[in-house]
């Protein structure tokens, strides 16, 4: 009989963009976790105090994602390979590092999305990896590996807010198994999520966990804001994100939000204003 004692208790977070889309650790973090040994940290950190943040809880491994400060990128690993206790596991974001790619990326099934997430973990000879980025709360045996997303804190976009916000617990049992599960922070019980279903498009399980916080009318145009092919795109995402925070905790953003901040932001290049405006006036 397999030996369930259970030799090391982890709590797993992602995806915080701390102090961009996410201005405060919830209370009741620390609670929800109970004691653990450790946490890891899956990327798209934001600003490092909230990895100071959680090393009054445990001490914290994190590595970086996509959606970070140039300084984040330097201070923060890409991957990191972690003996726990007799299991080996890969924290890894699991972004493309060039931009381009990244984007080209984004869609499509979720088949080739855990092909690659497996192989990057065989590579590692990692038996689980343990990734961010997608804003979706996953639970996969793929490729002969363990592929675990604990969901996000933050939202992926400045356009919605992330719904429900969970985090994850491994447990690492005597002779190395691991066991897994989701957290969601709301009620403080684990939760049940469904499984990425790989021959499913990644946009019908993406959108469940987020909830649109502008106004209906400007839904349809944030396709085409995302698109645009900007000079300086964090720019403008600073330029919109105290329109973000306003609205964080209730109501929607509205047109004229977005207009008056691009068209007030010295930040934002000409040709950037010109072609935000440009999606934003048209009625």
């Amino acid at each position: 009989m397999a030996d369930t004692k259970v030799v090391a208790l982890i709590g797993v977070i992602s995806d915080t963009h701390f102090q961009e889309l996410l201005f405060k650790l919830p209370e009741q973090l620390a609670r929800v976790w109970g004691p653990v040994d450790m946490i890891l940290h899956a990327g798209d950190v934001g600003e490092l105090s909230v990895l100071d943040q959680l090393g009054q809880i445990a001490p914290v491994v994190a590595v970086h994602g996509n959606d970070e400060p140039p300084t984040n990128k330097r201070d923060l690993p890409e991957q990191q390979l972690l003996m726990l206790a007799g299991a080996r596991v890969l924290l890894w974001h699991s972004h493309y590092p060039d931009p381009v790619v990244e984007q080209a990326n984004r869609k499509g099934q979720w088949g080739p999305k855990l092909d690659r997430l497996a192989a990057r973990a065989r590579e590692a000879g990692a038996q689980a990896l343990i990734y961010g980025h997608t804003h979706v709360p996953a639970l996969n045996f793929h490729g002969g590996v363990m592929l675990f997303n604990p969901g996000a804190l933050a939202s992926g976009t400045i356009f919605k807010r992330q719904s429900p916000q969970t985090v994850g617990r491994l447990r690492v049992l005597a002779g190395g198994a691991i066991q897994v599960e989701h957290l969601d922070l709301a009620t403080g019980q684990v939760v049940e999520m469904a499984v990425p279903d790989p021959e499913e498009n990644f946009d019908v399980l993406g959108e469940r966990y987020q909830s649109w916080m502008i106004e209906p009318e400007l839904v349809p145009l944030t396709s085409e804001l995302r698109w645009i092919p900007y000079e300086d795109m964090r720019s403008v995402l600073q330029a919109i994100f105290p329109v973000y925070r306003r609205r964080f905790d209730g109501g929607l953003v509205s047109r004229q939000d977005l207009v008056e901040a691009v068209r007030d932001n010295q930040l934002v290049t000409e040709n950037d204003r010109e072609k935000v405006l440009a999606v934003l006036e048209r009625r």
